[in-house]
């Protein structure tokens, strides 16, 4: 019988990364998740409070999650922020300009920042037996949609960061790769105004907005069951 997969979900508690977290577990791995604002409990899970605008959090997250699991087979990535919700609100009238440094420099740090210093210590953790790199980021990195400039910047060096450690990490049998979502029916979703929700349902093959078990199935086999899928964006969006 195989050994059970030891995984860490950075942003356990959001609407992505707790259903991740459901089925990781369903699946029989043993996991452990960050969680900041919002802490929850997974039964057999262990939960981290870690705040990921941080560096030294992000890679001491991962280095606790692997000492009490006795190692790291797969780190997956659903922490992040929307930033000001108002930016989601209608289409037009300049918005970027009102994106301050701060906003800017949050995004960055929890969507990129925390990213890489996460992705740095799995590897240094995974250096022995391989393992897998899934990071869930955003359609908004890969397809030009109206999106807050900040946002999309951050998913957008997502998909280059993916890209990169591919090819860097590959010689060592760690894959890296990243599930580009579509609009959900939960999470940031909630924030976007009506008639962007009927924009996007109008132009998705679809018609419908996506839901978090669709993108969990994804992350999760791409953590549990990938052998040779690497340094790709796959987009889940309905077909928009």
């Amino acid at each position: 019988m195989a050994e059970a997969k030891r995984c860490l979900v950075l942003g356990g508690s959001g609407y992505v990364g707790a259903e991740v977290c459901r089925l990781l577990a369903a699946r029989g791995a043993r996991v452990a998740f960050t969680y900041w604002r919002h802490e929850r409990s997974l039964p057999g899970a262990y939960a981290l409070k870690a705040d990921l605008r941080d560096f030294g959090q992000a890679a001491q997250a991962v280095e606790q999650a692997a000492a009490q699991l006795g190692g790291l087979d797969a780190l997956i990535q659903c922490a992040g922020t929307a930033g000001d919700p108002s930016l989601y609100q209608g289409r037009g009238g300049d918005k970027f300009k009102s994106i301050d440094e701060a906003g800017w420099d949050e995004m960055m740090d929890v969507t990129a920042k925390s990213t890489f210093a996460a992705c740095q210590a799995a590897a240094r953790t995974m250096a022995a037996q391989g393992g897998q790199i899934v990071v869930v980021g955003s359609m908004d990195g890969v397809k030009s949609v109206p999106a807050p400039i900040h946002y999309a910047a951050g998913k957008g060096a997502l998909r280059a960061m993916v890209q990169a450690l591919a090819k860097e990490l590959g010689e060592r049998r760690i894959l890296v790769n990243m599930v580009a979502p579509g609009i959900l029916e939960g999470g940031m979703g909630k924030l976007l105004s009506e008639d962007l929700l009927r924009e996007y349902l109008k132009h998705s093959s679809l018609g419908r907005l996506g839901a978090a078990r669709e993108i969990a199935e994804l992350a999760v086999w791409l953590a549990l069951e990938n052998t040779y899928v690497t340094g790709q964006s796959i987009v889940l969006d309905g077909g928009l």
